[in-house]
């Protein structure tokens, strides 16, 4: 037989862990490779784009410009800008928010607070006339269409929120993979027990298969009991088998002198010289002997059914009926002796007419 490769259950959680591990690399090495396509391919901006665009318009465009000839159209989208007069204390324009322009006012006073979120960066430019416009902008990639910009979360936020999908898809995946395994390695041994549990022929039961080493020794160690139970039940079939044979034998030896009794009992009731108390003594015996003759046969129909491990409920015996073996024509039964009204000696000390039991009694 070929010795089959098995493998350990720790090596199966151990490899479970390093499929989800490498799953986990793969999936964010392509997902981060998709954002940079994106990138190329112009869906998205680079994250450099804002700082690059109000590099542009500080050096090439506000200088040139005063309050009144300030247009924001000659700035790009992604510049947020705020127009502050030359004493600096009143906002003349502005295209921020009001959460961009209270962080844009702490940036100019110097108010400076540590903030959860993107940290925006500023750039101040004087125009002619001494009004100051003070541009702010993020290093973060963004959609490359303005219309996405104000209608979806940022592109960080939603790449990372598909991103942590993909990671639990992946770690989904890579736990029904090994479940599946572990579950099929289970059913196995399931259904071998459930086999052996219903006492089905250890030959045809199925102990191979199992891919684990720890399956496999249980699969072996529910042989070994399946054996060790076949054994159990066949020492148990053969020595009711004997136990029945003896039944058997034993019924077929009680049954002649049953015969004998009851033959001699009819012919005793023959005699109509007996009292009252002699025919009622008589048909017990009758009664007794034809209870004994069911019951054996009852025993014989019982012992030739097929077997079946169980309790049956007790019987109630019949009442017993002793006898010893007859003497001439004397048969004792119930420590009564009755004796063949044939006129011969039976050997019980008195003549053939007369009843005996522990206390003699005659006919008549």
């Amino acid at each position: 037989m070929e010795k089959r490769k098995l493998i350990s259950l720790r090596a199966v959680l151990l490899g479970y862990l390093v499929q989800t591990a490498v799953s986990c690399i793969v999936a964010a090495v392509l997902w981060v490779l998709l954002f940079f396509l994106c990138i190329d391919s112009g869906w998205l901006l680079p994250a450099n784009r804002a700082a690059r665009v109000s590099n542009e318009a500080v050096q090439n465009i506000l200088p040139y410009r005063t309050a009144k000839t300030f247009d924001p159209a000659e700035l790009d989208p992604l510049c947020r800008y705020v127009l502050i007069d030359a004493e600096g204390n009143t906002v003349l324009a502005t295209n921020m928010d009001s959460s961009h322009l209270q962080k844009a006012m702490r940036e100019w006073t110097g108010d400076l607070r540590w903030e959860i979120g993107y940290e925006q960066y500023y750039l101040r430019a004087r125009l002619q006339d001494g009004t100051v416009c003070l541009l702010q902008f993020d290093y973060a990639v963004p959609y490359a269409d303005p219309t996405l910009r104000d209608t979806l979360p940022d592109v960080q936020t939603m790449h990372l929120i598909l991103g942590i999908f993909l990671l639990v898809g992946v770690v989904a995946w890579s736990t029904h993979r090994s479940c599946a395994f572990l579950r099929r390695e289970t059913a196995r041994l399931t259904e071998v027990s459930r086999q052996v549990a219903e006492k089905k022929g250890i030959e045809d039961i199925d102990f191979t298969g199992a891919k684990v080493r720890e399956y496999d020794e249980a699969l072996r160690a529910l042989q070994l009991m399946g054996e060790e139970l076949t054994d159990s039940l066949q020492a148990q079939w053969e020595m009711e088998h004997r136990q029945r044979e003896s039944i058997i034998q034993l019924s077929h030896k009680l049954k002649t002198p049953l015969t004998v009794i009851q033959g001699n009992a009819e012919l005793l009731a023959e005699d109509e010289g007996m009292t009252g108390e002699q025919k009622a003594q008589l048909d017990a015996i009758l009664r007794s002997t034809g209870e004994t003759r069911n019951y054996l046969t009852r025993i014989r129909a019982e012992v030739q059914t097929p077997l079946k491990y169980k309790q049956r409920p007790q019987q109630q015996p019949p009442r017993r009926v002793v006898f010893s073996t007859r003497r001439g024509g004397c048969v004792v039964l119930e420590n009564v002796t009755a004796c063949w009204p044939s006129g011969s000696g039976c050997g019980c000390g008195g003549p053939a007419s007369r009843w005996r039991g522990r206390s003699r009694r005659r006919w008549g």
